[in-house]
């Protein structure tokens, strides 16, 4: 079977067409190293050549395809480097905790079996990734080496890419717009009244979609998760601005400044000051100011690397009682406050309900300035999330649980996520920060 795939898809490599029509490349596959304490982040490459225009929304990067073989998906980030060196996320720890393979899965902006996250393993058919098609289609010449990066984040298990593909094709993103208003075309803005200056505040939403689909409660013998209910978070962007954080590399440790990243005398990395950068409309213009926020640090985690913004989200489990004749909410658990990288995971559309709150879909036909923003990595300097964008932190992230108390009864509770719990950062609305789903707790002997 593995032999006949192969012998296709090198078939299909031969085929070469121009101005326009698809054009496939391939490349080899290679052992996946386990993870043995440190991240072995293992490199595949593949070769494009003679593509002779740039690649943007008219013409570019249109499909990714690969299989693998390993049995636990879930321990794989699986991210694609363009030869400018804008990445993106196709796969992050994904399959749950059971499942295996990847099966000549392949990545679309509009893959008809749904968005990876919400698959399940060996993910045979066409998904929507975890990263936008559209920061690789940015207007770079294609040419190149192209670069599949798959890292192995938990120990136990090895295993193999058998082949990785590329397609380059007319209307690669058919499911996406170019937007109207953008930095670079701040006339296309607009205000929410009919004001032609105006702040251009970001709104936060958790997607009840994402943790709806993703949600588990471990027992108290499970070896890795025992007693944790463990959950997904999707923050979205319903505002009329970007949400966005810049470091101008004023570092701490404790109350004392130090001259650059570096670790502290507790073993920690420095903290950074963080400003959140607020765009104001003035007429057919966009200005911005910073205001003092949070700080973010260096995550050196496996599987991150980058630069997390602190106490972005906290977690909580709630019991509703009654006191007398009046319903109360009883804390029976706390998550600890945890740090988020900010980027754009995904986009919202209206030809889906994905984005949704109170009822209302959010997309490209509502939101007025719909794709304000471009945030494609967690950087100490700028990351953020886009207008229209969301940031998905799935079940098996680091931090995404609540400890369950020894002795908790079983019964009905509601998890509570509220974004930005310490109220530091602007927004339009903070009514709709907190989201709260109800869900069934066994008992924990």
């Amino acid at each position: 079977m593995f032999i006949r795939i192969i012998k296709v898809y090198l078939i299909l490599s031969l085929i070469l067409f121009n101005n326009g029509i698809a054009q496939q490349f391939i490349g080899n596959g290679g052992i996946i190293h386990d993870f043995k304490g440190v991240v072995k982040a293992d490199t595949f490459k593949i070769e494009v050549k003679d593509i002779q225009r740039k690649i943007n929304f008219e013409y570019g990067l249109s499909k990714v395809c690969f299989n693998i073989t390993h049995p636990r998906a879930s321990d794989m980030k699986i991210e694609l480097i363009s030869p400018d060196g804008t990445s993106i996320w196709l796969t992050n720890r994904n399959g749950r905790d059971t499942g295996r393979d990847y099966q000549n899965t392949c990545f679309r902006s509009n893959g008809f079996a749904g968005f990876i996250h919400q698959g399940i393993a060996p993910f045979e058919g066409e998904y929507i990734p975890d990263g936008r098609f559209s920061f690789l289609n940015n207007g770079q010449m294609p040419n190149g080496k192209w670069k599949l990066i798959i890292s192995d984040l938990r120990e136990g298990e090895v295993g193999t890419l058998n082949y990785f593909s590329l397609e380059f094709s007319e209307n690669p993103m058919p499911n996406q717009e170019a937007s109207p208003c953008s930095f670079e075309n701040p006339e296309g803005c607009k205000c929410d009244s009919k004001s032609k200056n105006c702040e251009l505040l970001p709104d936060l939403i958790i997607l009840k979609k994402f943790t709806e689909q993703q949600i588990k409660e471990y027992p108290k013998d499970d070896p890795y998760y025992g007693g944790q209910l463990h959950f997904a978070a999707s923050i979205c962007n319903i505002g009329d601005g970007p949400m966005e954080t810049n470091g101008m590399s004023e570092w701490y440790c404790g109350d004392k400044k130090v001259d650059s990243l570096t670790k502290c005398t507790d073993g920690t990395y420095a903290r950074q000051k963080v400003y959140q950068r607020i765009y104001t409309k003035n007429g057919d213009k966009l200005t911005f100011k910073d205001r003092l926020a949070g700080t973010n640090y260096f995550d050196d985690k496996p599987g991150h690397n980058h630069f997390h913004v602190d106490d972005w989200v906290e977690f909580r489990l709630i019991k509703e009682i009654v006191v007398g004749k009046k319903k109360t909410n009883k804390l029976i658990a706390k998550g600890r406050k945890v740090s988020y990288c900010l980027f754009d995971s995904g986009v919202c559309s209206n030809r889906d309900n994905l984005c949704e709150e109170k009822g209302k879909v959010y997309g490209e036909k509502n939101l007025s300035n719909y794709g304000l923003g471009n945030y494609t990595e967690c950087k100490s300097k700028k990351q953020g999330i886009s207008v229209g964008g969301y940031d998905t932190y799935g079940m098996l992230y680091e931090g995404q649980f609540i400890q369950l108390p020894k002795g908790l009864k079983s019964g009905e509770y509601i998890l509570e996520i509220e974004i930005d719990p310490n109220h530091i950062y602007k927004e339009k609305d903070r009514t709709n920060n907190v989201f709260r789903m109800k869900v069934p707790i066994s008992k924990q002997e």
